[in-house]
């Protein structure tokens, strides 16, 4: 790859990297409050005997809040895969650049 275009492809990388890195945080700031919201249902289940409806209502909203946490969790995982494949790359992209330079001023 050449020095141009090494440097052209980091800074899409880092453009990429930069976008992977803000749905993490979007991702993790509603997992937080996911967390929070199904914690608060838990609560109140422990009010309301187990045969009652107002627990089977409380309890199929957390099956359900547990099945979109379920699902950000994979987001997540697929994010922080992609995002490690961006840094590889990156890496890369900075060795060839260090290498043309290396090159460019010993002559060959």
């Amino acid at each position: 790859m050449g020095l141009l275009i090494a440097i052209a492809r980091k800074v899409q990388l880092n453009s990429l990297r930069f976008e992977y890195e803000h749905k993490q945080i979007a991702i993790s700031r509603v997992r937080s409050s996911l967390s929070n919201k199904i914690s608060d249902y838990q609560m109140i289940l422990a009010d309301y005997d187990a045969n009652s409806p107002e627990y089977k209502k409380f309890n199929q909203k957390i099956e359900r809040l547990n099945q979109v946490e379920k699902r950000l969790n994979e987001q997540l995982t697929k994010i922080q895969n992609d995002l490690q494949m961006v840094e590889a790359e990156y890496r890369l992209c900075d060795q060839m650049i260090q290498s043309n330079i290396q090159r460019l001023y010993s002559g060959h």
